[in-house]
């Protein structure tokens, strides 16, 4: 069942707009680096790592080895040439992440998931799913950079606030031209 009480969904928010998360670019490549943290999928069927190809489709397949172990050097060569990137289940990467995925379970009773979406920058690539819809809320808080959105045909400039992604809402981003990480959390 959806959360669909407002004042609930408020909280969330600002419980996630009030709590600092400082990583930067370097941060994650070496997150990116702990070879047996990544595998190919999670054992719920969530990849852990996906580029957002120019279809919006996701594609990792050529960045795991036969034994299902991440290869950074093949990925790296898609994120410097400014392709997004998803990376799946991160609330346990750094005691940051850890205490707002506390600060939530505390506040909520549940466990969310959450993921990063990494991108260098881009002109030339896709830089989101094209335009889609969840069946639950969304919460985006931008980590560093900006990037534009399109929600419910309204446009929307994401740096600093945290934003809430009400479920069923058609909404991507359109434009990404400089480096930037975003957490993303699925309420339900």
């Amino acid at each position: 069942m959806i959360v669909n009480d407002q004042e609930i969904l408020q909280q969330l928010v600002k419980i996630v707009d009030d709590h600092e998360i400082n990583l930067n670019e370097n941060d994650i490549l070496n997150f990116l680096k702990i070879k047996y943290r990544w595998p190919s999928k999670y054992s719920w069927g969530q990849s852990t790592i996906q580029i957002i190809s120019q279809f919006g489709t996701n594609d990792s397949t050529e960045f795991f080895d036969l034994n299902g172990c991440f290869i950074y050097e093949k990925w790296i060569e898609f994120y410097n040439l400014g392709f997004t990137t998803t990376i799946g289940n991160v609330l346990d990467l750094n005691h940051q992440l850890r205490e707002l995925q506390e600060k939530i379970f505390v506040y909520t009773g549940t466990r969310i998931n959450g993921n990063f979406y990494f991108c260098s920058g881009s002109t030339k690539h896709r830089v989101s799913f094209p335009s889609h819809k969840h069946d639950y809320h969304v919460i985006v808080k931008p980590i560093y950079g900006k990037s534009k959105w399109k929600i419910s045909g309204k446009d929307v400039e994401l740096s600093e606030k945290t934003l809430l992604v009400p479920s069923e809402q058609e909404h991507y981003v359109y434009e990404c031209v400089n480096k930037k990480l975003s957490l993303t959390l699925n309420i339900m």
